[in-house]
């Protein structure tokens, strides 16, 4: 296990490295100038001339070859500094800390409930099959999985506060347990809950297909504890490859939901970065959003010899 773990952790500095590479470069021809949006910003009028333009430049060295830039990024960060923000002028790592554990509290809710509700409903599609329930259930979570979230933030919006009048109109954070928590945490669980509900129907659906669950049947246990013995542990393999994805899917969904919301998360930052081009912010979430997916794929790995003993880690 543990040589495994550092053979992962090895093969995830060469990742990290090209995704920092690609971002850098995206941002270095990007026509967009960070230097003189700086300046313009600066509270002293007329301070983006090109005479102070050329000078901040070559006082940040964003005037030396892009290999040195990059380099001199990458030196930084290994001495823990990600650098300052171009709005605002502060610090990116501590805008990140600051905001992440929000944005975490939201996701660890979202998957929680995604597992809670989508596991159940993926095993009765399957015992279900092509039944009207199995029907309701895979087209209801397509409908779902269809709609994005900037569509359906609205949408709920509209249902829940206008129409139904069950609460008010959630904006800012007050706790994950707090009832403004409720249609955030909602949302995200949209996007991922179609995956789950596919993956565990379609592991339960070969499960029951096995020899050895015809044998148990024959023996005469009663159908819950073959499910519940049998069955859902070997479907979960495929289902918990696929939280992999659904990190994925909610580091993006959290942009969108903390814009809409006045959530102070991760996502507002990084929204706020990527409409403002402000480089520094955009290379630090990106960097820890691919960390983020890059330790969820190493813990899924890490729990396939849990759920099936046969499964090696080499």
């Amino acid at each position: 296990m543990v040589k495994y773990l550092v053979g992962r952790l090895a093969t995830a500095i060469p990742t990290l490295l090209a995704v920092l590479f690609i971002t850098f470069t995206l941002t270095y021809i990007s026509p967009y100038d960070p230097v003189r949006q700086m300046l313009a910003n600066a509270p002293v009028q007329n301070m983006d001339t090109d005479e102070n333009i050329a000078r901040v430049r070559h006082q940040y060295g964003l005037d030396r070859p892009f290999l040195v830039q990059f380099g001199d990024y990458v030196n930084k960060l290994l001495h823990g500094n990600m650098g300052i923000s171009i709005n605002g002028q502060r610090d990116v790592w501590k805008m990140i800390s600051n905001t992440l554990p929000v944005s975490f509290q939201l996701a660890i809710a979202a998957a929680f409930f995604t597992a809670l509700i989508g596991i159940p409903l993926g095993a009765l599609a399957a015992l279900k099959q092509n039944s009207t329930v199995d029907y309701l259930i895979v087209s209801t979570s397509l409908v779902f999985r269809s709609l994005p979230v900037y569509v359906l933030a609205p949408l709920m919006l509209v249902l829940l506060v206008l129409v139904l009048h069950v609460m008010k109109v959630p904006r800012g954070w007050h706790g994950i347990f707090a009832w403004q928590a409720i249609l955030p945490v909602l949302l995200m669980l949209f996007g991922p809950l179609p995956i789950v509900i596919r993956q565990t129907r379609q592991g339960v659906l070969e499960v029951l297909a096995q020899d050895y669950v015809r044998t148990a049947k024959a023996k005469g246990l009663a159908t819950r504890t073959i499910i519940t013995r049998h069955v859902l542990r070997n479907a979960m393999i495929p289902v918990v490859t696929s939280f992999g994805f659904i990190v994925e899917g909610l580091i993006i969904a959290t942009v969108f939901v903390d814009t809409i919301f006045a959530i102070p998360g991760y996502g507002s930052i990084a929204g706020a970065a990527f409409s403002s081009f402000d480089y520094p912010v955009i290379m630090g979430v990106t960097l820890v959003g691919s960390v983020l997916i890059i330790a969820t794929n190493i813990i899924v790995d890490m729990i396939y010899p849990l759920l099936d003993p046969r499964v090696t880690l080499s």
